[in-house]
């Protein structure tokens, strides 16, 4: 399997990259390292004393749209949760609406990235630690096509493969990402 090859606006990595701790109004598509197929949106990213960079990241990875599991999961860490906020709204949503044309008792794990955006309760440590949970379900990252670019929002940072400064000759629109199934 070919791996994803995508840019980021970032201050330069030394090591792994890591899930770190957001302000409130800072991750649109849940938490994770965002990426772009476009060299322009990652270069306003990263603008200052930050760099754009070209990553590889191994497919190998269930995505949050294809993503199912059960209620009892989802719930489950929602009430875990110690200081949460909104966390009776967050359930209360998710047994309302995540199971819609499912097996009963079953849920699209995006209904609970998107309650938790939505309710700006993915800020301070229950980013990192959502970020956590997708990947403990095996959920790698998710994928959001914006007009004529793709980004892509890691919650592995151990599905890097590599990364390097971007250099003259690269690419500046880098192909769409086709998902498996």
């Amino acid at each position: 399997m070919k791996p994803i090859v995508v840019y980021t606006g970032t201050e330069p990595w030394r090591g792994r990259p890591e899930i770190r701790e957001s302000r409130k109004g800072r991750v649109e598509h849940g938490p994770g390292i965002y990426f772009t197929t476009s060299w322009q949106t990652a270069r306003k990213y990263g603008k200052g004393s930050r760099t754009v960079l070209r990553v590889e990241i191994d497919p190998d990875f269930v995505w949050l749209e294809d993503a199912v599991t059960s209620m009892e999961t989802l719930v489950g860490w929602v009430e875990s949760r110690r200081g949460l906020r909104h966390k009776r709204e967050i359930v209360d949503d998710l047994i309302e609406r995540a199971g819609r044309g499912l097996e009963p008792g079953y849920a699209r794990v995006s209904a609970l990235v998107n309650l938790m955006v939505n309710y700006e309760a993915i800020t301070g440590a229950h980013g990192p630690a959502l970020a956590r949970f997708l990947v403990d379900l095996g959920i790698g990252a998710s994928h959001v096509r914006q007009s004529n670019e793709d980004w892509v929002v890691l919650f592995d940072p151990r599905r890097v493969i590599s990364w390097r400064k971007f250099e003259e000759g690269d690419e500046f629109q880098l192909p769409l990402i086709e998902r498996r199934r």
